[in-house]
């Protein structure tokens, strides 16, 4: 069992070995692989690997977003109905756990620690969200957590994900 308290957050370079990391997804696994790097030198998205005993337990993915909001989840979020149509976020792009670690709470403890980190930055540069494109089956997953679905037809059209959002002023995801 992993003491997470014990983890070690760092920026991904090339000097970690990614070669044994599997979270169970070839998508994803493929995308910390062969794409974070690149994506992370061509300012696309960053990644943030947790590390434990030298070896790779899981990683989240960043990337800067925005957000349109229908009226009705303006006032979800006590958004006065200003002309304001786009609001500042944070995405999510990727999120893995090795699966070896399963049934540890490291996936629940990367994503606290990642809304936690998004909460900081907030603090340099105005962002109000955290958004995600959950798979369906992790949709449950992540509204546990206090994510939202997006309602605005830009977000529903996608077939293969749930476009959600987790707003920052909520307290129900902090930083462990």
């Amino acid at each position: 069992m992993i003491n997470f308290s014990q983890v070690k957050a760092l920026r991904l370079s090339r000097i970690y070995d990614l070669s044994k990391f599997d979270c169970g997804d070839k998508d994803i696994n493929e995308f910390l692989k062969e794409d974070a790097l690149i994506y992370q030198e061509k300012k696309l998205a960053t990644t943030t690997l947790f590390i434990s005993n030298d070896e790779v337990i899981g990683f989240f993915s960043t990337a800067a977003d925005s957000i349109k909001l229908k009226l009705n989840e303006k006032e979800s979020h006590a958004i006065q109905n200003k002309p304001m149509s786009e609001f500042p976020a944070i995405k999510i792009s990727r999120i893995g756990r090795d699966m070896k670690y399963k049934n540890q709470k490291i996936g629940e403890a990367i994503l606290k620690w990642a809304v936690g980190y998004i909460l900081k930055c907030s603090e340099m540069t105005a962002v109000r969200f955290v958004t995600v494109d959950a798979y369906p089956k992790k949709f449950e997953w992540y509204e546990q957590f206090g994510f939202k679905p997006n309602l605005d037809n830009r977000y529903t059209k996608k077939d293969h994900h749930v476009s959600m959002r987790y707003d920052l002023l909520n307290k129900e995801v902090t930083s462990t």
